[in-house]
């Protein structure tokens, strides 16, 4: 059975573990990396990362960030329409005294495993929330989706030749 636009873009949210992420210094030099994520119910995702990584820094002096989930590339049938989200979004840092601090992490362990429970306890790890204004949602070839809606949660079909 052939899947919807929308039933493809949450398995592709489902199934993804890791965003690529690309950021900028306070040079204005950028940086690509990636990240284990989750994702909330109103859309923003959540990275937990050391204090070390030259992007948490550039997340800390330049809170904007682009964000990429792509499908595993054992998935893909074809490599040049491989399916992809991609976000542009505001950062913040999420404290350790924040009532939701506890709870994202709580779920990180329960996705990721004992590791999470090694990494709360280490003092440089970071917990951001990444929160998306603006998204597009690539299924394949002329199947591409402006991401719209509360939490760019909906889809948008991009006609180009509109």
């Amino acid at each position: 059975m052939k899947q919807t636009p929308k039933d493809s873009f949450q398995a592709l949210k489902n199934n993804a573990q890791t965003i690529s992420l690309s950021t900028l210094s306070e040079q204005g030099k950028p940086n690509a990396s990636y990240a284990p994520f989750l994702m909330d119910d109103d859309g923003n995702l959540y990275i937990f990362v050391s204090g070390l990584a030259s992007h948490t820094q550039d997340l800390l002096t330049t809170p904007s960030v682009s964000v990429l989930l792509m499908q595993d590339e054992q998935d893909t049938r074809q490599i040049f329409a491989r399916q992809r989200a991609s976000y542009q979004c505001d950062v913040e840092v999420v404290s350790n005294n924040e009532a939701d601090y506890t709870i994202i992490l709580d779920k990180f362990e329960a996705r990721f495993g004992n590791v999470v429970e090694l990494l709360r306890g280490l003092p440089d790890f970071i917990l951001f929330r990444l929160r998306p204004y603006k998204g597009q949602f690539v299924m394949g070839f002329g199947k591409a989706y402006r991401l719209t809606g509360k939490g760019l949660l909906d889809l948008e079909h991009i006609n180009p030749s509109q």
